[in-house]
């Protein structure tokens, strides 16, 4: 079982907590509850706790401090944070923090108890894949396909989705933007889930880039989180290309994707990129691989063929003008490799687009 603390300075808060949630159904039990922060560290040296649930505002000592200290004595614990305003800074440091997930008190009443749990434990498991064991099935078959099935299968797209938004390749590449902004919406996720996922993406790129935008708005429904993330990939964007610190390699691939975006009519190579965000050739690829997750001349063909689609839905040019405006001074090689990437010929992707629109 997973051992949990409850810790807020509300004594009906920890009783309605302890109460309302279905803990034993997802295999955990709640082996204390705690005052203040410091009482929680004196429960801590004299119980073995695998999960914490900590109130944000405490007297003595706050939620935060309580995490900080937890955390060195006792490094593999893990905690849930309480919340009553969802102050985003206060949300923020914690998930820096290694918080597993934020529980609004506002909305705790309008939330699936089930649902909080089960997310709570499936990156428990995430983390912890040898210690936490996995819950029984209890849910009846129906039609072959039983509902921990249809759950399973829900969860293992979500985990997905939430995998492919922390890889951060989003972020550098506008086609992977896109597909995962219409896969989000399509997701149908509550909206507390992608405030949570969305604040642990924001702080992995503002430690990883040293930025602090101090950017966030109320979030109603899923469309509105999609739009906040696009409207945060912006601020980035122009963030960065104010930025002169070029000893941050996010700072840098960022750089180098402006940069190549603004060149794609050229003649590129990666040594003109790396020169521009002054890297070696070698260290240049190495690193833009690992965060796009393209090759530079994978990456340099995509956003050239990318180009290559919005002029041919938004002119009436030639396809040789086209292919000269996006790189390629040979048309026949640029409708080859246009071939390659869409499955259609350049005259045919006009035709289409000309038919949609």
């Amino acid at each position: 079982m997973i051992s949990v603390l409850i810790v807020d300075d509300d004594k009906l808060a920890r009783k309605g907590l302890i109460s309302i949630m279905p803990w034993s159904e997802h295999g955990m039990k709640v082996a204390g509850e705690a005052a203040n922060g410091a009482k929680a560290l004196e429960f801590l040296e004299q119980h073995t706790v695998d999960l914490m649930f900590v109130d944000i505002s405490m007297p003595v000592m706050s939620g935060i401090e309580l995490i900080q200290a937890a955390r060195i004595k006792h490094p593999s614990l893990r905690s849930v944070m309480l919340t009553f305003h969802e102050d985003f800074e206060n949300v923020q440091t914690a998930y820096r923090l290694g918080v597993l997930d934020y529980i609004s008190k506002v909305r705790l009443e309008l939330e699936d108890d089930e649902q909080i749990l089960k997310r709570i434990r499936h990156k428990l498991v995430d983390e912890f894949p040898q210690h936490i064991p996995k819950t029984e099935s209890t849910v009846p078959v129906q039609n072959g396909i039983s509902g921990d099935e249809n759950g399973f299968r829900d969860d293992e797209q979500w985990r997905k989705l939430e995998q492919d938004w922390r890889s951060l390749y989003w972020l550098y590449n506008d086609a992977i933007f896109q597909h995962l902004c219409t896969q989000t919406i399509e997701s149908n996720r509550s909206v507390r889930r992608l405030e949570g996922l969305f604040m642990r993406v924001i702080s992995q790129v503002e430690i990883a880039a040293q930025l602090d935008t101090g950017f966030w708005t109320e979030i109603d429904d899923i469309r509105t989180a999609v739009e906040w993330i696009r409207r945060y990939r912006i601020l980035i964007y122009s963030q960065v290309t104010k930025s002169t610190d070029l000893t941050k390699t996010m700072i840098c691939m960022l750089k180098a994707v402006l940069f190549i975006h603004q060149h794609t009519a050229e003649t590129l190579h990666a040594e003109d990129v790396a020169e521009h965000v002054n890297m070696s050739r070698s260290y240049f690829c190495q690193c833009f691989k690992k965060l796009t997750g393209s090759t530079f001349n994978d990456y340099l063909r995509q956003e050239r063929i990318r180009a290559a689609e919005r002029l041919l839905c938004e002119t009436n040019r030639p396809v040789t003008w086209i292919a000269n405006a996006v790189g390629y001074g040979d048309s026949k090689y640029f409708s080859q490799i246009f071939q390659e990437q869409t499955r259609m010929l350049p005259s045919e992707f006009r035709a289409q687009c000309h038919r949609e629109n």
